[in-house]
């Protein structure tokens, strides 16, 4: 089992490689930036979740909306589907997301970043057998902080960790690591991937597009 303080130290050490590796490459720094990270913009993620044999893989899709409120500040809202068809248990998941994302420009080879949102989550569980069980997760707060490293015009590289809690006491807090990459297929869309873990609970791949508008 994958402790929190491993999981946090071996976040660290990627967030940490992304840094290094931008130091050393040539010179990225452009009027053109490459990240997400001040532009508006629209787009949808489809989404594999892998439970690490505690349930079936998942499926679903991510629909969010970024848009800058200064030099420094974004405003994020995202909407998340997620759905379950086991054998023995199924699973259907909504999440609705609201955040705030503040970011510095003073580094050259990479863009540090912090994030804090509110959030409403319900879950739907149902049982083979006569048990069944609605389980209403409730309001949520989440807060992390990354950096997005970009490569070149185009291409730009971002790990994240995070921490959610539900408002409400039964609801178990976690950590997450997420490490992706975006790259802008032409001026307007860009194509972004990305890998995000929750300890040793779940894996989810993600990949869709940014469109600006």
């Amino acid at each position: 089992m994958i402790t929190t303080k491993q999981f946090i130290g071996a976040a660290s050490l990627g967030l940490a490689s992304l840094v290094t590796t931008a130091a050393t490459a040539q010179d990225t720094a452009d009027s053109d930036y490459a990240g997400l990270l001040g532009k508006r913009y629209y787009g949808i993620d489809f989404t594999l979740a892998d439970y690490r044999d505690n349930l079936d893989n998942g499926y679903g899709g991510t629909i969010t909306a970024n848009l800058p409120v200064s030099s420094v500040v974004d405003f994020r809202g995202s909407y998340h589907y997620n759905i379950v068809n086991g054998q023995k248990t199924d699973l259907e998941q909504h999440a609705l997301q609201f955040d705030a994302v503040y970011y510095s420009r003073n580094f050259e080879y990479y863009t540090p970043f912090l994030t804090g949102g509110l959030g409403y989550g319900w879950d739907s569980w149902e049982f083979s057998g006569p048990v069944k069980n609605d389980n209403d997760e409730g309001f949520f707060f989440a807060i992390g902080a990354g950096v997005e490293v970009p490569f070149n015009e185009k291409t730009s590289a971002f790990g994240s960790i995070s921490f959610r809690d539900g408002v409400d006491s039964d609801v178990e807090d976690s950590w997450g690591l997420e490490l992706g990459v975006s790259h802008w297929a032409t001026e307007r869309t860009a194509i972004k991937a990305s890998v995000y873990i929750v300890e040793d609970d779940s894996v989810t791949f993600r990949i869709g597009f940014r469109t600006q508008f």
